[in-house]
Protein backbone atom coordinates (compact mmCIF):
# COMPACT_ATOMS: atom_id res chain seq x y z
CA UNK A 1 0.00 0.00 0.00
CA UNK A 2 0.90 3.67 -1.04
CA UNK A 3 -0.17 5.62 1.75
CA UNK A 4 -3.50 6.51 3.45
CA UNK A 5 -6.81 3.82 3.32
CA UNK A 6 -7.42 0.65 1.06
CA UNK A 7 -9.85 1.13 -1.34
CA UNK A 8 -13.67 0.54 -0.13
CA UNK A 9 -17.24 1.38 -1.37
CA UNK A 10 -17.20 3.61 1.71
CA UNK A 11 -14.44 5.57 0.27
CA UNK A 12 -15.47 6.02 -2.99
CA UNK A 13 -17.53 8.80 -2.36
CA UNK A 14 -15.35 11.46 -2.56
CA UNK A 15 -16.34 14.76 -4.05
CA UNK A 16 -14.07 16.74 -6.34
CA UNK A 17 -13.34 18.91 -3.07
CA UNK A 18 -12.58 16.31 -1.30
CA UNK A 19 -10.02 15.12 -3.86
CA UNK A 20 -8.40 18.44 -3.99
CA UNK A 21 -8.23 18.57 -0.34
CA UNK A 22 -6.41 15.14 -0.47
CA UNK A 23 -4.05 16.82 -3.06
CA UNK A 24 -3.61 19.78 -0.77
CA UNK A 25 -2.62 17.59 2.09
CA UNK A 26 0.12 15.74 0.46
CA UNK A 27 1.74 18.30 -1.60
CA UNK A 28 1.90 20.10 2.30
CA UNK A 29 3.57 16.60 3.13
CA UNK A 30 6.12 16.75 0.27
CA UNK A 31 4.80 13.94 -1.27
CA UNK A 32 4.80 14.27 -5.37
CA UNK A 33 2.51 14.45 -8.10
CA UNK A 34 2.48 9.83 -8.84
CA UNK A 35 2.76 9.04 -4.92
CA UNK A 36 -0.48 11.18 -4.79
CA UNK A 37 -1.99 9.82 -7.80
CA UNK A 38 -1.32 6.73 -6.73
CA UNK A 39 -2.44 7.33 -2.88
CA UNK A 40 -5.60 8.31 -5.05
CA UNK A 41 -6.04 5.46 -7.28
CA UNK A 42 -5.84 3.23 -3.80
CA UNK A 43 -8.91 5.18 -2.16
CA UNK A 44 -10.84 5.94 -5.11
CA UNK A 45 -9.96 3.57 -7.38
CA UNK A 46 -11.81 4.04 -10.59
CA UNK A 47 -13.18 7.49 -9.57
CA UNK A 48 -9.51 8.59 -9.47
CA UNK A 49 -9.01 12.04 -11.40
CA UNK A 50 -6.32 11.44 -14.10
CA UNK A 51 -2.39 12.32 -13.67
CA UNK A 52 -2.83 15.36 -15.96
CA UNK A 53 -5.43 16.50 -13.25
CA UNK A 54 -3.45 15.70 -10.19
CA UNK A 55 -0.26 17.68 -12.03
CA UNK A 56 -2.54 20.49 -12.64
CA UNK A 57 -3.93 20.79 -8.48
CA UNK A 58 -0.04 19.53 -7.30
CA UNK A 59 1.16 22.25 -9.35
CA UNK A 60 -1.34 25.22 -8.28
CA UNK A 61 -1.32 24.33 -4.78
CA UNK A 62 2.73 23.94 -4.94
CA UNK A 63 2.40 28.11 -6.27
CA UNK A 64 0.24 29.06 -3.48
CA UNK A 65 -3.30 28.66 -4.05
CA UNK A 66 -5.24 28.47 -1.24
CA UNK A 67 -8.50 28.26 -2.31
CA UNK A 68 -9.71 24.58 -3.76
CA UNK A 69 -12.88 25.37 -5.23
CA UNK A 70 -13.80 25.56 -8.77
CA UNK A 71 -13.27 29.14 -10.39
CA UNK A 72 -16.26 30.63 -11.76
CA UNK A 73 -16.90 29.40 -15.55
CA UNK A 74 -17.39 31.77 -18.64
CA UNK A 75 -20.20 31.17 -20.75
CA UNK A 76 -23.97 32.12 -20.34
CA UNK A 77 -26.14 31.27 -16.87
CA UNK A 78 -28.25 28.81 -16.17
CA UNK A 79 -31.62 30.91 -16.06
CA UNK A 80 -34.20 28.52 -16.42
CA UNK A 81 -34.70 27.93 -12.70
CA UNK A 82 -35.00 31.42 -11.91
CA UNK A 83 -37.55 33.17 -9.70
CA UNK A 84 -39.33 34.09 -13.15
CA UNK A 85 -39.78 30.80 -14.37
CA UNK A 86 -40.35 28.96 -11.25
CA UNK A 87 -43.67 31.72 -11.25
CA UNK A 88 -44.21 30.86 -14.58
CA UNK A 89 -44.40 26.82 -13.84
CA UNK A 90 -46.51 27.85 -10.71
CA UNK A 91 -49.26 29.48 -12.43
CA UNK A 92 -49.34 27.27 -15.01
CA UNK A 93 -49.97 24.34 -12.82
CA UNK A 94 -51.98 26.56 -10.24
CA UNK A 95 -54.64 26.15 -13.51
CA UNK A 96 -54.86 22.42 -13.63
CA UNK A 97 -52.02 19.77 -11.54
CA UNK A 98 -52.82 17.05 -13.76
CA UNK A 99 -50.49 18.80 -17.05
CA UNK A 100 -47.69 17.07 -18.57
CA UNK A 101 -44.44 18.63 -19.04
CA UNK A 102 -45.13 19.40 -22.43
CA UNK A 103 -48.25 21.22 -21.82
CA UNK A 104 -46.48 23.30 -19.16
CA UNK A 105 -43.74 24.11 -21.74
CA UNK A 106 -45.96 25.13 -24.09
CA UNK A 107 -47.73 27.27 -22.10
CA UNK A 108 -44.77 28.93 -20.61
CA UNK A 109 -42.68 29.03 -23.78
CA UNK A 110 -40.07 26.86 -21.45
CA UNK A 111 -37.99 23.47 -22.74
CA UNK A 112 -39.53 20.28 -21.42
CA UNK A 113 -36.31 20.09 -19.38
CA UNK A 114 -36.55 23.45 -17.66
CA UNK A 115 -39.76 22.73 -16.76
CA UNK A 116 -38.79 19.48 -15.46
CA UNK A 117 -36.11 20.66 -13.06
CA UNK A 118 -38.03 23.43 -11.94
CA UNK A 119 -41.03 20.86 -10.76
CA UNK A 120 -38.45 18.02 -9.16
CA UNK A 121 -35.51 20.47 -7.86
CA UNK A 122 -37.49 23.73 -7.28
CA UNK A 123 -40.71 22.74 -6.27
CA UNK A 124 -40.06 19.63 -5.14
CA UNK A 125 -42.76 17.81 -7.18
CA UNK A 126 -43.25 14.32 -8.11
CA UNK A 127 -45.74 13.11 -11.26
CA UNK A 128 -48.14 10.62 -8.78
CA UNK A 129 -51.52 9.03 -10.34
CA UNK A 130 -51.02 11.65 -13.11
CA UNK A 131 -51.01 14.92 -11.01
CA UNK A 132 -48.46 16.70 -9.66
CA UNK A 133 -48.01 16.58 -5.88
CA UNK A 134 -45.51 17.81 -3.21
CA UNK A 135 -42.59 15.32 -3.10
CA UNK A 136 -42.59 16.01 0.95
CA UNK A 137 -45.15 16.35 3.52
CA UNK A 138 -45.90 19.85 5.21
CA UNK A 139 -45.54 20.66 8.69
CA UNK A 140 -49.00 21.01 9.10
CA UNK A 141 -49.92 17.53 7.27
CA UNK A 142 -47.29 15.85 8.99
CA UNK A 143 -49.16 17.17 12.58
CA UNK A 144 -52.72 16.02 11.30
CA UNK A 145 -51.05 12.29 10.45
CA UNK A 146 -49.85 12.27 14.09
CA UNK A 147 -53.14 13.44 15.57
CA UNK A 148 -54.81 11.06 13.21
CA UNK A 149 -52.65 7.96 14.71
CA UNK A 150 -52.79 8.96 18.51
CA UNK A 151 -56.74 8.74 18.05
CA UNK A 152 -56.74 5.91 16.16
CA UNK A 153 -54.94 4.05 18.74
CA UNK A 154 -56.34 5.38 22.11
CA UNK A 155 -59.67 4.40 20.23
CA UNK A 156 -58.44 0.79 20.04
CA UNK A 157 -57.04 0.67 23.16
CA UNK A 158 -60.43 1.54 25.14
Amino acid sequence: MTGIIESSPAHQNFSRYDTRVIIKFSVILGKDTSCIHKDLVTVLGENTPSIQTVRKWVKAVSEGRDDIKDEPRPGQPVTACGDANISKVLVSLSDDRRKTCKEISTETLMSRTSVFRVLTNKLNKKKKFSKWVPHLLTDEQKESRVNFSRNFFSDISN
